[in-house]
Parts: C-alpha cells; sequence; structure tokens
C-alpha cells in the first residue's frame, strides 16, 4: 500500500471515530460544543493518531484497516489531548496566539472562557473514550500512559517551564525539556500505547519511545527554525511568534545553522531506532515529512 494511501484511510477512520465520540455541535450547551466541533476539525494532520495506528501494525504484523477499530479510542483520545493542548497554549495567558492553522483560535473566534472550557473538555472526553477499550488491563494502561503524557511530567509540565522562562535567560537543556515535553510527551504517548495494545516487550517499547522523542524535537526545532524564516502558508500563522513573545528558540541560542544540523541528526538518530523493522514505512515517511520542513 503507497504511504498516501495509508494515510488517508487511517485519517478517514479516525474522522469518523472523532464525529462518533463528539457530541452533536447543536446539542445542548451548543456553544461549547460547537467550538469542540470547531477546534477538533480544523484541518490539523492528525499525525499522533498515525502514528498509533502506524506502530500499532507493525507490531501486529500486518496492515489491516478493519482490525483497527478495536483500538480506534486510543487514536481518538490522542487527538482530542492534542487539540485541547493548542486551544489552551492559544489562550492570551499563554502563547497568546491569534490565529491556528489559519484561521483564528479559539479563543478569538469565541472567547477566553468557552476555550478553556473547551480544552478541558475535550480532556476529559479523552478518558471517557478510552474506557471503551473492550480489555480492561488495555483500558488502565492507556489511561496511565495518555495521564503521564499530560501531566506535570509531560505537556502541562513543559507549558509550566515555557512561561516561567518567557523574558529570561535559559540553556539549551531547558528548552529541550521544554520541547520534549509539550511536543514529545504526547507522541511517546502513542507509541507507547501501540505497545500497550499488542503487550509489547519492554526493550520494544523503549526504542519506539525513543523515536518518539527524538522525532517530536526535531519537529519542534524545525518549528522554531521556521518561526524565524518561515512563511505564513507553511505556518498557518505570522511567523515571528516567538520573538514577539520574547521566548528562547534553538535559532536565538545555537544558531540557524546548527539549529538545522541538530534536527537533521535527531531524524537519522530515529532512522537508525526503526530502520531493521518489518512494515516501517510510514514512521519512515514521518521523518522524511519533518526533513522537508527544514528550509
Amino acid at each position: 500500500m503507497l504511504v498516501q494511501e495509508y494515510f488517508k484511510s487511517r485519517t478517514d477512520l479516525l474522522e469518523a471515530g472523532l464525529k462518533e465520540y463528539l457530541s452533536e455541535k447543536d446539542e445542548y450547551p451548543q456553544n461549547l460544543n460547537e467550538a469542540m466541533h470547531y477546534a477538533v476539525f480544523s484541518g490539523g494532520k492528525r499525525l499522533r493518531p498515525i502514528l498509533f495506528f502506524a506502530t500499532y501494525e507493525i507490531l501486529m504484523g500486518r496492515k489491516n484497516l478493519n482490525r483497527l477499530n478495536r483500538v480506534l479510542p486510543a487514536a481518538v483520545a490522542l487527538e482530542l489531548v492534542h487539540n485541547a493542548s493548542l486551544v489552551h497554549d492559544d489562550l492570551p495567558s499563554m502563547d497568546n496566539s491569534l490565529e491556528r492553522r489559519g484561521r483564528p483560535s479559539v479563543h478569538v473566534k469565541y472567547n477566553p472562557a468557552t476555550a478553556i472550557l473547551v480544552g478541558d473538555a475535550l480532556i476529559t472526553k479523552a478518558f471517557e473514550v478510552l474506557t471503551d477499550i473492550k480489555n480492561r488491563n488495555h483500558a488502565v494502561k492507556s489511561i496511565d500512559a495518555l495521564t503521564r503524557a499530560i501531566s506535570t511530567r509531560g505537556m502541562i509540565g513543559g507549558q509550566a517551564v515555557d512561561l516561567i522562562s518567557q523574558n529570561k535567560k535559559i540553556n539549551i537543556n531547558v528548552l529541550k525539556y521544554i520541547h520534549m515535553k509539550k511536543t514529545g510527551a504526547l507522541l511517546q504517548a502513542a507509541m507507547e500505547m501501540a505497545c500497550v495494545l499488542n503487550d509489547t516487550e519492554e526493550n520494544l517499547t523503549i526504542t519506539l519511545g525513543n523515536y518518539a522523542l527524538n522525532l517530536g524535537l526535531a519537529y519542534q526545532i524545525v518549528d522554531d527554525v521556521l518561526d524565524e524564516v518561515g512563511t505564513y502558508e507553511v505556518l498557518g500563522k505570522e511567523p515571528g511568534s516567538d520573538a514577539r513573545g520574547h521566548k528562547a528558540t534553538y535559532p536565538s541560542l545555537i544558531g540557524l545553522e546548527k539549529s538545522k544540523k541538530t534536527a537533521e541528526k535527531l531524524l537519522r538518530d530515529c532512522y537508525n531506532l526503526i530502520k531493521n523493522m518489518d512494515g516501517n514505512e510510514v514512521l519512515v515517511e514521518f521523518i522524511n515529512q519533518v526533513k522537508e520542513r527544514l528550509p
């Protein structure tokens, strides 16, 4: 199967799952449900759930779209949490981003209070969805993995350090921590949940988790680079937001060229971790997609 066909078929499956699990947008309270739909169905690439599907199918030993229905709750939960994090990140009290994916952020389209509730509702919905996993042990372990990814040891912790680091001179290790937690933690959870649902042995779970962390850090470094030299068309928002927000970036700390080289090394490390796995084409494509974003 061509990689492009793989992405489309798995994205279609996820979209159907998201529509199934989210309340109708005209259901009471209408303003909240409408805003949740606005946040989720906004043209996102659905990378985390597709990464989850691809990893699950590698571990399962074959690509079978029908068999993915049994693990669809995990994929839906990942996407709900990701979109919740974007809604909260864009808030005036956080990154104060007016645009997301080429259109007004949720707090601009509605209001900040509604945006807070949207993020909260999407996260709690994610855990409700995970209870639909039929195997109770797998459900509990998936909830544990996603909880850790969101927690003060994951996305929330990364966002907290990001906030207290604004307008301060920080070193590269602090910035790496922010990126690995804000971006890498949920990617790692996608791999870990796929391993949980396949009862994968620990060493392979660690290997796949390291792939995810390296991929997430590389992606964020490329984002840092693009924020400095990219375009609105590539970013879906005006470049230069980090500089305007007085936030440290890889280019500001180590320079543009060294940042690019760091991202390239991380992507090579990603490839080396999965190069000998059967059916790894989609994981390789993820590496290529990040590499192609490098200006």
